[in-house]
Formats: C-alpha cells, structure tokens, sequence
C-alpha cells in the first residue's frame, strides 16, 4: 500500500521547528547553546550542508559561532574571525534593508527575485547609495563578481543568508550554503525568518542575562573590595591585593596605583602588578595634568587611549613601554572633594592574533581564500588592543570611587594617630622634664647638703687641730707631728674635693682643655702603687699590677686623676682582700683596656650604670659610712669619654666586690 503524502506535512515540520527552536528558548538562556541547535535545527529542514551564525563586532570584523555541517561536504568555519573588508558597510547596509538575500546558482549568478541584467552590481554600490535606492532598485542589480568568486572558490553553489538583527542593528548573520544549485521554496524562506526572529529574541535574552551576570560580577566584587578595603590588613597590603583585584577584573596586563606625598616626609606611594614600563610614569606632564584635572573630561575624570604609540602626549613616554606589549591604557584620578590623592593607571597587551582556527592548517582548496580572510584579520588586529567597554569603565570608576574613599580614610586616621602620638610624645616630654627638674632639685640639695658637710668635716678638722697647734695643746714632738699632718691632711682632702667640683664644672661647660702625650704606661702604674702604699699596707690589702701595655696615647694627668679616683674608691670600700689594676691589649677592636677589681662590699647589679649619675651613691647608709660626694666616678665617665673611650662598672651583687673596666682608642701619631 503507497503512502498518501499529508498536505499539512510541510505545515507539521515548520510547526515542529519552532516549537523545538522555542522549547530550547525557554529552557536555556545559554546563547551559545541555542545558536548551536538552531544551526543543526535549520540544516536538517532544509536539507543543506551548511548552516553558520556569523556575528559582527563593533569594529565591522567578524567570528563564525556557530556551525552545523554534513560531513565531508563542505569544510569547516567555525571559529573563523573575518575583517570588516569581507562584508563592508554597504553590503551590511543591504542586507539589513533586503531583509533575506538567496543565491540559486552561484556561477550562472542566478538568484531566486527579480534579476536584470545590468553593467553596475551591489558591490559598486556606496554605503549612501544603498540607504537612498529602494530594495526594488537593489534587488534588480546582479550579484557582486567578487563575492560569486569567493562563494565558488569555498565550493559554495547555493546560498541563503538573513540578517539578524537586535535593538534594530545588525547583529550578525544566519548563512545557509549548499554544495549544489538549490531552490529555496517561499515557505522555506517564511520558517528560516521565523527562526531568525526567535533567535533575536534569544539574544537580546541573552544580553539580559549577561548584563545582570556582569552586574552581579561587578557588584560581587565592589563588595569583596569594599571590605578588603575595610579590613584589619596594613593599607599596604590591601591597596596592592585591591590593584591586583582590578587589573584582573578587566583582564588588563598590568596596572598602577600612585599615591601623591602628603604630610612633612613628602613620599610617594607606588603599587605595581604585572607589565611595567620603565621608570616613573606618573612624573610625565600627562599624569601631573590629569591629576591636576586638566586635559581630561570634567563628565567622566577618566582617560582611555587605545594605542599610547598614536597618542601625542604620550610621545614623551612612549619609549618606556617599548620592552613591553602594552598598547593600550586607562588612567582614573583619584579625587576626595578637591583633594588630589593619586591615579590609578591599568594597561592592557596587544591582541594575541595567534588564535587556533581549525581550518588554518586544513590543507582543503576550498577553504583557501577563507585562509586569506583570517590572514588579513590577524595582520589587522596585530599590534591593537581589546577595546575598553563601557561597563568596565563604570566598575573601575565604581572601585576608584572606593579606593578613594579608603585611601583618604586611612590618611585622616593617619593624621589623627600622628597628632595624639605627637600629644602623647609632648606629654611625656613635659612629664620628663618636671621629673628631670625635680631630680635636678633633688640632685642640688643632695649636693649642697653633701658638698657642705663634705667641705665642712675637713675645714673643721683643719680650723681645730690648728687652733690646737697655735695654742700649744700637744704634749711632745710626736703629737705635734701627728696634728699637723691630720691639717695637712684634711687641707688635701678639701682640695681634692674642689678640684672634683671645678673639674666637673670645666667638663660640663666644656672648657676643659686634654693635653695628649704618648708615654709608657708601666711607671705610671708603679706611681700609683707607691701612692696608696701606706694605704695598702695599714688596711692589709695588697695592691697587685698587671700590665700587658707598654705604650699608651692619652692625656697623662687626667689618666693618673681617672685612675686616682677608682683606686681610692677601690681601697674605701674594701676591708679585707685584695685590689688589682690590669692593662691590656683588645684583639677585636684597637682599643687598650684598662681595669681596677676589688674585693669589697660591691653592689646591686641595677645599681651600677647610676653610680656614674652625679652626686649619686649606692644609698645613703653608705654615703654616711664611708662619706663622698659621689663625684668621683662621674669625673671619671667624662674624663674617659673624652679621651674618646668608654666606661662600665661591674658587680656580682652585694658583698662580691666590684670591677670598673674603662677602655682607650690605640692611637697613630700625635695630636695637636
């Protein structure tokens, strides 16, 4: 039994079509899956070998998205980037007026409306001459030769192509092409519009939802920003992860974040990521102008150059990018009120032209003129950059905004901290000084209350066993010797105590004048030893030397005085034991070291650096016992220090005895 043809079956499969391109529609908003159905949808009805998406980019250039092919009939496209040449602005024009364009037969030029025969085709039509004819006059013109060689020259004998368009624009192109003549019945026609027009649909879906996903991207990271900005991090950490944050956000190559110099240190902040020119952009006028807010636009505050190499004022720092690929640039100025805080400058590469296409390398004739096409885009594109779009510039303003915010933020509680530090510092200046002034108060009665006693006790002693010598109140020539040598006595102390006052006066107005020599150092020592013999001799304690220096630079009286003072304390507060004075040569520093160590009543290691303090002593129960003014080590500190030396006293506690170590710079000829 034959099978009786259904006369609604054309009207089945169109039907059927739709619903499917629909269904696919609603289920997804993926455009890059719906395109690919539809191709594959479209080729089965109309039982072509190929059918492509070709979408138009706002430079005229062009990319094949989407493909369905039958296999072995005509090579692949997909992927292909073709130049705006390949379908100019007049033959972009056309096909948005004629709506659908069907070629029957490629070599016998036939096409499927009206043709008459006439010397002019549509490829010598301007863009202007196709906006002023009517579609009758266009449509009445024979196909370009150009493009029946290039359709012949791909193997193409039949093609159908309908615009697309969105928001009234050429979006791009639904091209059918079959490797023989074919006729494309009216209905056809009808249900390949139908689809056209769904596939509109789809897109401007599609830019929906890619706009909405490009907000939710660019608030999701306003937001991650804002509170990195906001975090416990240092500003330095998170001015450089924010910077790196925004060159990735808008796929630049590198970036640049410059903070101008505030307060008295007048330094500049920079934070780098990525490619960098050489040296320091933001000193060129450029930078300084934009800055400034001169030579950019008050509306926007922003300036984008898309190849810094044609830009004239950036000739002067174009050689900086030279070891680079950057091409293009954007600069921001961050701006707080009328404060100028810095810029934020971002770059982006060259276009990589080297993309894989799989018909590059496809050694197929048919595709060889196609291989020129992609040649051309790649030799147009080289050496340019992607172009900024307008939502990256609204989220770098967005994040500027918010860098600026921070920025000027972190400068305001820098200023605060550095006031209350300032305030603190001044506070504890003044509560230094009260307590300097009452030590020094402290200090003065101390030493005029000890100073008095001191030169009171020997001057007393003195006036007495002299009222005693005048009045004749001793009983034999030994007593008489005894009072006049305890005058004597006391009348050297007196001196000495004087001259400890004087010297210390001389050192601390600084008019003490040192007097270097160079002299061997073993008789001075011996001296000393002869000095405090009797001394040594009456307490049982002897006084050892130990000298490894034969010759010494100083300044020999205020060395024999240095000396002088420590023996005297060493044999006062020792009473059992023994004392010792050691010379050395340093072997880590040119220096000679010189030290005295007793055996006496010592002292609290905590003690030791203020026995150097004027008119300071261990405590007052020595001070009474032993008696001083407590100038003694203090003379000895500024005698050491200025024969270029240094001082320290050491002791392991009370009862351990004491070590006072000075040393001296080993000096090389005289000095005057």
């Amino acid at each position: 039994m034959r099978h009786k043809k259904h006369p609604n079956r054309a009207g089945l499969n169109r039907n059927s079509l739709l619903n499917r391109i629909t269904n696919r529609i609603h289920q997804s908003l993926e455009l890059q899956q719906i395109l690919s159905v539809a191709v594959q949808e479209i080729r089965a009805f109309l039982q072509i070998d190929r059918v492509k998406v070709y979408k138009f980019h706002p430079d005229g250039t062009g990319q094949v998205i989407a493909e369905a092919i039958a296999a072995k009939r005509l090579p692949s496209l997909l992927g292909l980037h073709f130049p705006a040449d390949d379908i100019p602005a007049h033959a972009r024009e056309m096909f948005v007026k004629i709506g659908a364009r069907s070629i029957v037969d490629v070599p016998q030029q036939q096409i499927s409306l009206s043709y008459l025969k006439s010397p002019q085709t549509t490829g010598d039509l301007t863009l202007e001459e196709v906006q002023q004819r009517t579609v009758t006059e266009i449509l009445q013109r024979p196909v370009d030769p150009c493009h029946v060689e290039y359709l012949t020259a791909m193997g193409v004998q039949s093609s159908l192509v309908i615009p697309i368009l969105h928001d009234c624009q050429l979006w791009g192109l639904l091209a059918c092409h079959h490797a023989q003549p074919k006729t494309f019945r009216q209905e056809q026609l009808d249900v390949v519009r139908l689809v056209v027009e769904h596939l509109a649909i789809a897109i401007s879906q599609s830019q929906l939802l890619t706009q909405a996903r490009e907000r939710a991207i660019r608030q999701e990271l306003i937001n991650k920003i804002s509170t990195l900005l906001h975090s416990p991090h240092s500003i330095q950490t998170i001015l450089q992860i924010a910077l790196e944050s925004i060159v990735n956000s808008v796929d630049g190559s590198g970036g640049r974040l410059y903070l101008c110099p505030t307060g008295q240190a007048q330094i500049t902040e920079i934070y780098t990521d990525k490619a960098q020119p050489q040296g320091m952009l933001e000193n060129a006028p450029f930078w300084q102008q934009l800055m400034a807010g001169v030579g950019r636009n008050p509306q926007h505050g922003y300036v984008a150059i898309a190849n810094l190499y044609q830009a004239p004022e950036l000739l002067e720092v174009a050689p900086a990018f030279q070891t680079t690929n950057i091409r293009s640039l954007f600069v921001m100025p961050l701006h707080y009120g009328s404060e100028t805080l810095g810029c934020l400058t971002i770059f982006r590469d060259a276009i990589d032209t080297d993309i894989t296409w799989a018909g590059r390398f496809d050694p197929d004739e048919r595709i060889s003129r196609v291989r020129h096409s992609f040649e051309a885009w790649r030799e147009l594109k080289r050496g340019q950059s992607k172009e900024w779009t307008s939502s990256e510039i609204e989220l770098v303003q967005a994040l500027a905004n918010h860098l600026s915010l921070a920025v000027m933020q972190h400068r305001l509680h820098e200023y605060e901290r550095q006031q209350r530090q300032l305030l603190e510092r001044r506070n504890q200046e003044l509560k230094t000084a009260r307590t300097l002034a009452e030590e020094a108060n402290r200090l003065k009665s101390d030493f005029l209350s000890s100073t008095s006693h001191e030169l009171r006790t020997p001057l007393a002693a003195t006036l007495n066993y002299l009222k005693l010598l005048k009045e004749g109140l001793y009983y034999n020539e030994v007593e008489l010797k005894e009072y006049i040598q305890i005058a004597y006595q006391s009348a050297e102390n007196l001196v000495t105590l004087i001259n400890d006052i004087l010297d210390l006066a001389k050192i601390e107005a600084g008019r003490l004048v040192m007097h270097w020599e160079e002299f061997e150092l073993m008789p001075l020592l011996t001296e000393l030893q002869r000095l405090f013999q009797i001394e040594s001799n009456c307490k049982g304690i002897p006084l050892s030397i130990d000298c490894q220096v034969e010759r010494i630079y100083a300044d020999k009286f205020r060395l024999r005085q240095v000396l002088t003072n420590l023996l005297a304390n060493a044999f006062k507060f020792t009473e059992t034991g023994q004392v010792c004075i050691r010379a050395i040569t340093k072997t880590d520093e040119p220096a000679i070291e010189i030290s005295v160590t007793d055996t006496g009543i010592g002292i609290e290691p905590s003690q030791a650096a203020v026995l150097f303090e004027p008119f300071v002593q261990a405590d007052g129960s020595v001070k009474r016992r032993y008696g001083g003014t407590g100038l003694g080590l203090t003379v000895c500190q500024r005698l050491v220090e200025l024969m270029g030396g240094k001082i320290c006293l050491e002791s392991a506690g009370l009862g351990q005895g004491t070590k006072v170590t000075f040393t001296l710079p080993v000096r090389q000829g005289s000095r005057e």
